[in-house]
């Protein structure tokens, strides 16, 4: 019975072609690594789906019948296309080459990776990359994204991860907000003050004490550099990533809080698809974002974070 599907022919076209091209199916199944039999039962199986003969095979000589000869040519394409797409493989695994989709979290794309990307691209011409600023948890598989950045560990257990540098939380608040409400001392202290709260009504905020207080505030915000933003108008209180509110607090625009308190600190992670091959384009920027961001972040430099002095030109409030 005649099979439709041309796809159910290639294997059959390309071992023809080899065939045609050695002259002879010994020759073919040499060059090949098959058996003389697999190659002639590879021919007869391509004839009988095609509904057409090939070859004209008598004990001492092979020829071309005349439909053989017109799809002999026509194999030749796939073949051909078949050692392209080998070879761009080949390309593609020797040298860092080809779009990467990079999905990052929001805030943390847009003041601590785009900055640093003209440089990533600089290094490596040839590949290019896409960027999914997004704090929804991205499904890698899914949506087809080659690598993502992640604070904390990933709840995925088939994702591969690697560290590229710690981040850790400061407390802090606006000069004119501690004027208005004074300092808490302690973390008890801060069902009194005005708590500003990621995206959850009643959030809990842990400290290194092993405390954990719940807190309530007057603003939500599943973000935090609007977060950061309400902080420095006076609003309240906030406990944010230090990658955040570095600059502000080495500038006075806000005051860190109960540094004792608040030494706590999770991981910034490359995750990526679990696979035996990893792309050099997706390994060169692992390896670059290592390079970058790692051990030691240079925004947490001089900060009253965990594993860092503070600098003494900083007012910390106890």
């Amino acid at each position: 019975m005649r099979n439709n599907d041309p796809l159910a022919n290639v294997s059959g076209m390309l071992v023809f072609s080899r065939v045609v091209e050695e002259g002879s199916f010994s020759a073919a199944a040499r060059k090949l690594g098959l058996s003389k039999a697999s190659v002639s039962r590879e021919i007869s199986a391509l004839e009988q789906r095609l509904g057409a003969q090939l070859l004209r095979r008598t004990t001492r000589r092979m020829s071309l019948t005349e439909v053989g000869d017109v799809f002999h040519e026509r194999c030749q394409r796939v073949v051909e296309a078949a050692k392209e797409a080998e070879s761009s493989v080949s390309q593609l695994q020797e040298a860092p080459r080809g779009a990467i989709r990079l999905a990052v979290p929001m805030s943390f794309g847009h003041l601590q990776i785009a900055p640093l990307l003209p440089r990533f691209l600089e290094r490596y011409p040839n590949i290019r990359v896409d960027v999914d600023a997004t704090d929804r948890i991205v499904d890698l598989i899914y949506e087809r994204v080659d690598l993502s950045i992640r604070i904390g560990r990933p709840r995925e257990q088939s994702y591969v991860q690697r560290k590229l540098c710690p981040i850790r939380l400061l407390m802090c608040a606006s000069p004119e907000y501690l004027e208005r409400r004074g300092p808490p001392r302690t973390p008890d202290d801060l069902s009194e003050h005005v708590c500003l709260n990621y995206a959850d009504q009643m959030a809990v905020w842990r400290f290194s004490t092993g405390e954990r207080i719940k807190t309530a505030g007057t603003l939500n915000v599943n973000n935090g550099d609007a977060l950061r933003q309400a902080a420095l108008v006076g609003h309240g209180i906030v406990y944010l990533p230090s990658f955040l509110v570095a600059d502000d607090v080495r500038s006075g625009r806000l005051t860190p809080l109960l540094t004792r308190h608040t030494n706590l600190e999770t991981n910034l992670l490359a995750v990526y698809p679990e696979s035996r091959h990893i792309s050099p384009k997706v390994r060169a920027m692992i390896d670059w974002l290592v390079e970058e961001l790692g051990p030691e972040p240079e925004w947490d430099e001089a900060l009253p974070v965990a594993g860092r002095d503070p600098s003494p030109e900083i007012c910390v409030a106890p």
